[in-house]
């Protein structure tokens, strides 16, 4: 059980993300495999961040799996967009790059890390919002901005601060609150842009 009230803040709002990112995950499986594979890591990451961390081992693992979350998340979910935009290519080149990143990070220095996340955080960002904006999808532009501000803001791997005012325990309340969000909108979104696809053909 969590010890502090902090920590029950911290384990509601990963119960939240895992419940958002679980049913957003069931709603796109049938039609975007890759975006549910996203929530999918998104809800399996939030699961393991309701337990409360009762040894350091178990709180790198946790840093180390929402980094790889956020990472791969935010991609699988561009995929889909570029999927049915049709450009295969660029789908690939970035799902490619986000999974190699997540191979290869032990590999790379802590510095090496942030800038390429960041580098893949950015690259699934700017494909995201320009199918989105193209197609006048304003719930896809808004859920993808949130699902990649994890990798965007956060300086390192393992557990630091947004910026040196606000602590690490509300920074992940407010990521957690962000990314629930940004499932909503980024299912909802995916769901309109197929409907209007199927509505053209």
């Amino acid at each position: 059980m969590a010890e502090s009230p902090v920590q029950w803040i911290i384990s509601i709002s990963n119960l939240i993300l895992f419940l958002s990112s679980l049913y957003s995950a069931r709603q796109l499986v049938k039609d975007h495999r890759a975006p549910a594979l996203g929530f999918f890591l998104l809800a399996s990451c939030a699961a393991v961040g309701v337990l409360p961390a009762s040894s350091p081992a178990l709180e790198a693992f946790r840093w180390e799996a929402a980094w790889a979350s956020w990472v791969l998340s935010p991609a699988l979910v561009t995929f889909g967009f570029l999927w049915l935009s049709e450009d295969r290519s660029t789908a690939y080149t970035l799902l490619g790059g986000a999974t190699l990143l997540t191979a290869l990070c032990d590999w790379l220095s802590e510095e090496g890390v942030a800038v390429m996340s960041r580098c893949v955080a950015l690259s699934s960002l700017a494909c995201s919002l320009t199918v989105c904006l193209f197609t006048t999808n304003h719930a896809g532009a808004l859920g993808s901005l949130a699902l990649s501000l994890p990798a965007l803001l956060t300086p390192g791997v393992r557990g630091q601060a947004l910026i040196p005012l606000i602590t690490v325990e509300a920074s992940e309340v407010i990521l957690n609150s962000l990314m629930s969000l940004g499932s909503f909108a980024t299912e909802r979104a995916l769901c309109k842009y197929l409907q209007e696809l199927k509505g053209q053909s």
